[in-house]
């Protein structure tokens, strides 16, 4: 039995014009991850990141106390779209300017990117620039058994990336329809942990979305 450990990555700049980085929590976020890694001996024998800045800034943080660990950039591990992408959508659907006035309520914007990609997981909309929910689900899939395969008995491995993969993974290990991206993504924190066991005989969810590492004031969903 082996097992691949998701992360997802620390809080990133959600509503600024490059959300592509960490904020500082999210730096705080992934630094607390390697510390839980550390305190609890958590070896990997392997590391693949998401090719987004933020992936890598949230490994090389998380993996900073273990070192000597060399992380693979696998372009399935990308997410479905960015938030400049699904809230330009929302803006163009809906005719508020959640993205280009930053006077729009906080809530909104929240509200609409939320539906926005609920949307799209349903197959109702087409984000320009942006895949269909089944594409997309199509390639994690692919990256998921493809990782699984290179990976030898017992081992464990390490997959830093973003809510739309860990979700779309979820889907695939618990047999969930494309319309369940959504609903799984709005729960995933930042740099929380899900855990899939696999062998020659299939994958099973061990746990998922877990955030018990993060103390209360560190904790955050986007």
């Amino acid at each position: 039995m082996s097992t691949l450990t998701l992360l997802r990555h620390g809080q990133a700049a959600f509503g600024a014009s490059d959300y592509d980085q960490l904020s500082s929590l999210g730096q705080l976020q992934a630094q607390a991850t390697g510390e839980f890694f550390y305190q609890r001996g958590m070896r990997f024998d392997r590391a693949w990141i998401g090719p987004r800045r933020r992936h890598r800034l949230t490994a090389q943080l998380a993996l900073a106390e273990i070192g000597g660990m060399i992380m693979e950039v696998d372009e399935g591990l990308d997410e479905f779209g960015e938030g400049e992408q699904l809230l330009a959508g929302a803006e163009r659907r809906t005719g508020t300017r959640v993205l280009s006035d930053s006077s729009v309520a906080a809530e909104t914007r929240l509200r609409l990117y939320a539906e926005e990609i609920r949307l799209w997981a349903d197959g109702s909309i087409i984000v320009d620039g942006v895949a269909p929910a089944a594409q997309f689900r199509a390639r994690v899939a692919h990256w998921l058994r493809r990782a699984t395969a290179d990976t030898a008995s017992g081992q464990h491995v390490l997959a830093v990336t973003s809510a739309g993969v860990i979700a779309a993974v979820l889907c695939e290990v618990a047999g969930l329809p494309d319309s369940a991206l959504a609903q799984s993504m709005g729960v995933i924190g930042n740099a929380s942990l899900s855990g899939v066991v696999f062998s020659a005989k299939g994958t099973g969810l061990a746990y998922f979305n877990g955030t018990g590492h993060l103390a209360g004031d560190l904790l955050s969903g986007i």
